[in-house]
């Protein structure tokens, strides 16, 4: 009996010890609006100061999501609709790399299981270039994260022009809601995002629906194995492994930046022409592509006289690997549900904005928790040429095959090529790479992704949604129209805008398209049908058709707030 009793002694024993070298390891106390706030002090360099950290795009620039919804006419829904979109714009059909967590580690943790996993989906293909224009490159610079208990997908994407990932939700993304697209606080993404971009665990990726107890996990949760918004309930390890893959080219992407900016120093117009040069030799013939040669070392002379005294950090995009489910099993297990609350499906934050109720979950131990700062995963030096590298990576395939076409293969024509470009293509700014291109073919085509003429203003989550007192019509169009036309990018059929609903319908009456766009009843089976709102395909039309007879009356009532063209 002693022995019995010695040995459950232990066993508390080791419990106890367990338990207490899991509290020492987590944050005491760990906050992320604390950690916010610390986040706003940006490390003074030329780079911060050129590349900026404002929450909004610089003015005249978009995330490639809002020219992606904008180049659409409109925010595409359900979530597997914006899937097959992204899908379609691949010259070769190529699907987003995509896997479900039931129990992860972001803002919306708490609203997700497994029958209602958060999907992650990851962009991973690049359009050819033509005489016209320069191919899209939506390989690592598109991912979404969407919680459908949420009613919210978090993206990042790339901006071209100001040379950053944006950090973007869409909230109220349900059939029945008004979608809004919004810039998120960037202090907030970055207490988890350090590297300003996206962050994924590394392998084995327990996490995910490539294992196979999860994914059964989540079919059993569901009572089907049927794809859930197209994404399939089994996946290989190899979905994981792209997206980790695509998150490490993203994050490389800041750090390219910095090193193109400070690096060189200011105006440092030599050093970035020879930074470029390098760049295209080893874009062009990568094998023969030697460090030792006096371009390189010239180039790390003039490394050495602006790189910052303690180098650049790479912070890491890479989570530890976590296996929720085993977490749960053993004696380790048992013991972490009795010592520990356990979330209940649907606590902690509802949006990405409710930060004081996800501080009052349960935190992770803190090797696992996002917001322990991590090490960087590399300090590049002045002898480094991480940055010739890194602008090397800025190119696509379709790219090269028109650098290498030109030059013939010849490094003398590269430095010839690149020495005739104009000086402002190598002061002081982010590094473009659609006017690079231009510059050293000597061309001027297009890019999709660059002009904001015909984009609406973008807008904060900070910006509330329209409250509707007064103006009771504003809630038909709110309930047919405003999915479509209120914070679309596209500025053309953003004509549901205003700040407050005196101006949404001023502007409303003053689109006089819009009686002729909601007169079913004249146009249905003409030749003008296809003009006719909602459309025929979207979520608001059957929603119109299911209200019947209150449909049409609503039909009527948002005509007759039009002026007629011809109204005495």
């Amino acid at each position: 009996m002693k022995w019995i009793l010695r040995a459950l002694l232990v066993i508390v024993a080791v419990m106890v010890l367990v338990v207490f070298s899991q509290r020492i390891n987590q944050p005491a106390n760990i906050k992320i609006s604390q950690i916010a706030k610390q986040m706003e002090t940006v490390e003074p360099s030329l780079a911060s100061d050129v590349i900026s950290d404002e929450d909004l795009p610089p003015e005249g620039t978009r995330s490639l999501f809002d020219h992606f919804v904008a180049q659409h006419d409109g925010l595409a829904y359900p979530f597997d609709r914006l899937l097959a979109q992204i899908q379609a714009n691949s010259p070769s059909s190529e699907a987003p790399k995509t896997v479900l967590i039931p129990h992860g580690r972001s803002l919306l943790k708490g609203q997700a299981d497994e029958a209602l996993p958060r999907i992650i989906a990851a962009a991973d293909y690049e359009q050819d270039n033509n005489e016209a224009s320069l191919g899209l490159k939506a390989r690592g610079q598109l991912f979404l994260g969407f919680v459908e208990r949420a009613n919210e997908i978090e993206v990042i994407s790339y901006n071209e022009l100001a040379g950053r990932y944006e950090f973007q939700l869409v909230q109220n993304y349900c059939a029945d809601c008004v979608p809004r697209i919004v810039y998120a606080q960037r202090a907030v993404c970055s207490t988890c995002h350090e590297g300003k971009a996206p962050i994924f665990p590394l392998r084995s990726w327990n996490e995910t629906n490539a294992h196979e107890s999860v994914a059964q996990s989540i079919s059993d949760a569901r009572g089907n194995s049927e794809p859930y918004f197209g994404v399939a309930i089994r996946q290989p390890l190899s979905a994981p492994e792209r997206i980790d893959f695509l998150t490490d080219i993203a994050n490389f992407v800041p750090v390219t930046q910095r090193l193109w900016i400070d690096t060189c120093g200011e105006p440092g117009i030599e050093c970035r022409r020879l930074m470029l040069s390098l760049a295209l030799q080893y874009v062009i013939s990568p094998g023969s592509f030697r460090e030792d040669t006096a371009e390189a070392e010239q180039l790390r002379v003039f490394q050495r006289q602006h790189m910052p005294a303690k180098g650049i950090a790479v912070a890491s995009p890479d989570l530890i690997n976590r296996d929720p489910l085993a977490e749960q099993q053993g004696l380790k297990g048992w013991w972490r549900k009795l010592t520990t609350r356990q979330i209940k499906l649907g606590e902690g934050a509802t949006n990405n904005e409710d930060l004081s109720a996800f501080e009052k979950l349960p935190p992770l131990p803190s090797e696992l928790d996002p917001l322990t700062k991590r090490p960087p995963i590399q300090i590049i030096s002045a002898e480094d040429l991480s940055a010739v590298y890194g602008l090397a990576a800025l190119f696509t395939l379709s790219d090269i095959k028109e650098i290498s076409a030109l030059s013939q293969f010849d490094m003398a024509r590269v430095r010839h090529r690149v020495a005739q470009m104009p000086d402002d293509m190598f002061t002081p700014q982010a590094f473009v790479r659609v006017r690079m291109m231009n510059a050293f073919l000597g061309k001027d085509r297009a890019y999709c992704c660059l002009s904001t003429d015909e984009m609406s203003e973008p807008i904060t989550s900070a910006e509330p949604p329209l409250q509707i007192s007064q103006h009771m019509v504003l809630k038909e169009f709110e309930r047919y129209c405003f999915a479509c036309h209120r914070g679309n990018p596209s500025k053309r059929l953003n004509f549901m805008s205003g700040s407050d609903e005196g101006q949404v319908l001023e502007t409303i009456r003053q689109t006089r398209e819009i009686r002729d766009a909601l007169d079913w009843a004249r146009y249905q089976k003409t030749d003008r049908a296809n003009k006719l709102m909602p459309p025929t395909d979207s979520v608001q039309y059957q929603r119109l058709q299911r209200d019947g007879e209150k449909g049409q009356e609503a039909l009527k009532q948002m005509r007759d707030t039009v002026p007629s063209l011809f109204g005495f």
